[in-house]
């Protein structure tokens, strides 16, 4: 891990400038209401029921950079945007990781989705992972198309494999793509536009 880099300051398309570090233990208040601040739509989406309160606090109560590495962008005090890179070094997949990310709605199209990608990918190399996945239902349009823009691939397609809370059953998005490939895209891609963030998300 790069932890020893964090906090770390980045200027978004529109000029704002964002601080990302990892998530510690009192951030719990502050994550709990971005999540409260997403539309119902968005939390549709999310695995977990990130309105309650006590599943926040597990999260908080067992952070452990190891296992789940949660990136957090702040404007000022407030979480804007949360990138997650979750790995079991213990299993026989301890080559890969998954990538999460939810990124506040007045903040998209900022380029800022693209920039806490490239963290994740940045640890994801740091801590010896060959490939990262990204799950999503086949009906989010917007995360499929950042995901294929940073060069993910669609792998496979589980039918029926997700139940949300409204007990509506969807098909989930199987993506993957390999770290040291997307870190050799990133890197290409960025010395070529000198830095600008173009991401829709």
């Amino acid at each position: 891990m790069i932890l020893d880099e964090y906090p770390k300051t980045v200027i978004l398309k529109n000029g704002s400038s964002i601080i990302l570090r990892p998530m510690v233990k009192k951030d719990e208040k502050a994550l709990l209401d971005f999540f409260a601040s997403l539309s119902k739509a968005d939390r549709l989406y999310l695995r977990d029921d990130v309105t309650n309160p006590d599943v926040i606090k597990g999260w908080a109560n067992a952070i452990d950079y190891n296992r789940v590495l949660p990136i957090l962008a702040f404007s000022g005090d407030r979480i804007v945007g949360d990138a997650t890179l979750h790995q079991n070094p213990f299993s026989w997949m301890r080559h890969v990781g998954q990538i999460r990310m939810v990124i506040a709605s007045d903040h998209r199209e900022r380029g800022l989705a693209r920039t806490m990608a490239a963290e994740v990918f940045q640890n994801a190399l740091s801590a010896k992972l060959e490939k990262l996945v990204a799950e999503m239902l086949t009906d989010q349009d917007s995360a499929r198309k950042v995901f294929s823009r940073l060069g993910f691939r669609e792998e496979a397609i589980l039918k029926d494999h997700v139940l949300d809370a409204q007990n509506v059953k969807h098909d989930l998005l199987i993506m993957t793509n390999d770290v040291n490939v997307l870190w050799a895209k990133w890197t290409e891609f960025s010395e070529a536009v000198s830095g600008s963030l173009n991401m829709e998300y």
